[in-house]
């Protein structure tokens, strides 16, 4: 492999973070929405926000939501689809359980920008453990 693809490669490995400057705006049972503002450490090597950590904060936010059912939960099932860059400003991801059963919650997860515009979309299916 050429010297300067491997480089390009290495390059992806990075320290990225800023979950925990999330802020919990709404929560709900079957609802919850956060903020968090963009730091350099949310960016990755292209200087737009890494979709590990937009998949991370929809994560969270899913859960949140199914936990205020009062029912410990974890992620059973999840997609994403990231449909804007963003590298600036603050980001709102928002979760709405669009189905309640037995033993599941399906969320459907936004996050949009400072202008409301879609920047992912997401699905997280939660499995129920068990009653809090």
């Amino acid at each position: 492999m050429r010297s300067e693809i491997m480089d390009g490669i290495l390059r992806h490995i990075h320290p990225s973070g800023g979950i925990e400057n999330a802020k919990l705006l709404e929560v709900s049972p079957g609802h919850a929405k956060l903020s968090v503002e963009i730091t350099q450490k949310a960016l990755n090597l292209y200087g737009n926000v890494h979709g590990g950590f937009l998949f991370s904060l929809c994560d969270t936010a899913a859960g949140m939501s199914t936990y205020a059912y009062e029912t410990a939960n974890v992620t059973e099932c999840s997609s994403i689809n990231f449909l804007r860059g963003v590298n600036t400003g603050t980001i709102y991801i928002e979760s709405n359980a669009i189905h309640k059963g037995r033993k599941t919650v399906v969320n459907q997860v936004t996050v949009t920008n400072d202008a409301g515009k879609l920047v992912a979309s997401a699905s997280f299916t939660m499995f129920l453990i068990a009653p809090i």
